[in-house]
């Protein structure tokens, strides 16, 4: 979370991290950057911590959390 924050703050995106609410994170992300986002978001989740079981990060998108869950 704090990688991907320094990330954000440092590209200067317009997506905000809103929300941690046990495993899942939530963020308000720009439209047309969402890809950007989902990748970015995606491989550092990812890659926070090396296990020898592979971290898997799932996604979903939506108007609100309820569409996205």
């Amino acid at each position: 979370m704090i990688n991907i924050y320094n990330k954000l703050e440092a590209g200067n995106y317009k997506t905000k991290m809103l929300l941690q609410v046990h495993d899942e994170l939530v963020f308000d992300v720009y439209k047309p950057g969402l890809e950007e986002m989902k990748t970015l978001i995606k491989t550092e989740m990812e890659s926070a911590f090396v296990m020898e079981v592979p971290l898997d990060v799932e996604m979903d998108v939506g108007l609100n959390w309820l569409e996205a869950y």
